[in-house]
């Protein structure tokens, strides 16, 4: 925030208690940038005069894949004039997520494999000012050297090999090549 004094932080979900307890965590807090709000994060306005940051975590591929859809569709002014990024981390369906990234033509910003709680997330920025494809399998996150990679990677592949889908054979060649 020291950086960016003017930022104006919005928390936002649909679920009441969730931001009853941001609310009530930040009050005690000397900095009023901030502001929460319960309603679908689809449906959040931003200023179509500022750049904006949008972080969704925690949810579903499909529905990841929505929100930032509509956020994108609902914006469109704010696209074509200022930067518009997101930092994503699905739970699931992650080649889903990453190919509506390339149809929205959010291009990579950057990407990274996080291990908490014995779970993999994959963290995956993306702008409307990148030009680079978001590739399906994260070619950029990987270092094959780190052992929970290593650990991920295995886990990538032993779920593609129990799909019959052509694209989850496509995908498996893809980790197997990494």
């Amino acid at each position: 925030m020291a950086e960016h004094p003017n930022s104006q932080i919005h928390f936002v979900d649909v679920m009441p208690h969730l931001i009853d307890e941001v609310q009530t965590r930040l009050a005690t807090q000397p900095q009023t940038n901030w502001n929460a709000q319960c309603i679908d994060a689809a449906n959040i306005q931003l200023n179509t005069t500022q750049s904006h940051l949008v972080i969704i975590a925690g949810v579903g591929g499909d529905l990841l894949s929505e929100m930032v859809a509509a956020i994108v569709s609902n914006h469109t002014a704010l696209i074509s004039n200022k930067r518009l990024d997101f930092i994503l981390c699905p739970v699931r369906q992650l080649h889903k997520v990453r190919e509506s990234l390339n149809t929205l033509k959010l291009g990579l910003v950057s990407e990274q494999i996080v291990q908490d709680n014995h779970q993999f997330y994959e963290v995956i920025q993306v702008s409307n000012r990148s030009k680079t494809p978001v590739s399906l399998v994260g070619d950029i996150m990987w270092d094959l050297s780190n052992e929970q990679h290593q650990a991920y990677r295995n886990i990538m592949i032993a779920h593609y090999e129990k799909q019959p889908s052509d694209q989850a054979k496509y995908l498996l060649k893809s980790y197997l090549r990494l």
